[in-house]
């Protein structure tokens, strides 16, 4: 995780996290895994120069990186007291490389913070524990779901190992995160991006989207074209990957709803926002997607989830069949306080 150096007058220091909604050029920095997503051991991040500052559009060579290992000996390093979304943690200082790395291309002081062995608390009703309970005094209280069965597919990949590492833990009947924002998986469907790149304003030259826009983890589509509607992941409660045979079946549960910010208007090619025609976080809005009221104004595309824990280490690939195996009876509400509607940080 990058984050922001903050020096105040009287000489102190606090770090705040960095995100595309908060920072447009985070967009031009990728990431690869090295030698290969199986045997993980390098993580490379590239700048990648933005086209509008090259003078050649058409290609970029030589663009900046550096790389730091899968699993940093973070006893080494130095520790900081960090805190993301009200939920304190400790990360590690990876040094002054990585420091003057990002702070060039970002053109602020920045450092990279490695995890090592901190968690984060998951706040509000966002763990699987918790769910559909919308205020702090709810938590004593519960609604029902239903089974609702219907198979589609994976449309992408993703490993539960890498999940563990890199997006939430359990500590006995608590639920943990790392660095992941409010969660660690994040589920959307191919119908609804379709719906999205299809509600182009009359007369005006909108651009489309792709769903890695989007950021999702997992990405199902149907098996058939009537099998899914537009936005109907806003009800999902669980996911079931596979089935009875080899493998077995693999459950996630889904908790929450994803409120979009203004890093869908982020071109990746320049780093800044693109012109209105072509901003869809206001194409969301104007398709009445302000579905919870715990975001407020951001509209809603996607569903935050957890791996169930007895699923945890399993690997899933393309192509496996994914049967929804419960829905919620109304939308759930989201919930964290500090960051949902109608909640404030403590001063």
């Amino acid at each position: 995780m990058t984050v922001r150096i903050n020096t105040a007058k009287d000489g102190t220091t606090t770090y705040q996290s960095q995100s595309i909604g908060r920072t447009d050029a985070l967009c031009l920095f990728t990431a690869d895994i090295l030698p290969n997503y199986e045997n993980a051991e390098v993580i490379r991040v590239t700048y990648n120069t933005p086209a509008s500052s090259t003078g050649n559009e058409d290609a970029v060579k030589g663009n900046p990186y550096i790389e730091f290992p899968v699993a940093a000996d973070y006893t080494k390093l130095e520790k900081l007291d960090l805190s993301l979304h009200l939920s304190d943690f400790v990360g590690y200082d990876m040094g002054s490389e990585y420091e003057e790395f990002f702070t060039k291309y970002l053109g602020y002081p920045a450092k990279l913070v490695y995890v090592g062995n901190s968690t984060r608390e998951v706040k509000g009703n966002l763990a699987p524990n918790q769910v559909h309970l919308t205020k702090e005094n709810d938590f004593d209280k519960s609604k029902g779901i239903m089974a609702a069965p219907s198979e589609w597919f994976v449309f992408g990949f993703f490993t539960w190992i890498l999940w563990y590492l890199l997006g939430w833990r359990t500590e006995g009947s608590k639920y943990s995160i790392l660095f992941s924002d409010v969660a660690p998986v994040m589920v959307a469907s191919t119908v609804s991006m379709e719906e999205l790149n299809g509600g182009k304003r009359e007369g005006e030259k909108e651009l489309s989207l792709d769903i890695t826009k989007m950021r999702p983890n997992i990405v199902l589509e149907p098996s058939a074209s009537d099998e899914m509607k537009p936005f109907e992941e806003d009800y999902w409660a669980e996911l079931e990957v596979g089935g009875k045979g080899e493998g077995g079946t693999r459950k996630i549960v889904l908790t929450g709803n994803c409120g979009r910010c203004k890093s869908l208007n982020v071109d990746y090619e320049t780093g800044k926002q693109l012109p209105v025609h072509g901003q869809m976080l206001k194409r969301l809005s104007d398709m009445k997607r302000r579905v919870d009221t715990g975001h407020g104004y951001a509209p809603i595309f996607g569903r935050y989830g957890f791996i169930a824990k007895d699923s945890l280490e399993r690997d899933v690939r393309v192509g496996e069949a994914v049967a929804v195996t419960k829905k919620n009876e109304e939308r759930t509400v989201f919930y964290w306080p500090g960051l949902s509607t109608g909640t404030k940080a403590p001063r």
